[in-house]
């Protein structure tokens, strides 16, 4: 039994499969990486966005808010708020800084309005 020369693979034939294989699979590996760190930060940032949310409903209903809130998805995170007068003497914006406790990085912004306190 005699064997036809172009039948098989050759060896290095195998070794460019294997080598395409490789490389298509550190694409995937990259892309998937890339992928979870994208997640991971929309995720600081609606954690982040939550904070503030919950910052300006404590201020809404009269509470006074802890700037170091407790930690959201295991994030510490601070609120700054800067109080601004309006053209409604009754009414002052409220506009609210999320960052993380340890580096500082902000996460979120948001701006909302209170009733104006009168001063004690």
């Amino acid at each position: 039994m005699t064997r036809a020369p172009d039948a098989g693979f050759t060896l290095i034939e195998t070794l460019v499969a294997l080598a395409i294989l490789a490389m298509s699979a550190m694409a995937l590996l990259s892309a998937t990486d890339a992928h979870i760190r994208t997640i991971a930060a929309l995720e600081t940032r609606a954690a982040a966005q939550w904070v503030a949310e919950n910052h300006l409903a404590e201020l809404l209903v009269g509470a006074k808010p802890d700037a170091d809130a407790a930690p959201m998805l295991g994030i510490a995170l601070s609120v700054t708020d800067t109080r601004s007068p309006t053209s409604d003497p009754g009414l002052e914006q409220v506009d609210l800084v999320t960052s993380d406790r340890a580096d500082g990085i902000v996460y979120a912004r948001l701006t909302g309005f209170v009733v104006r306190r009168p001063e004690p």
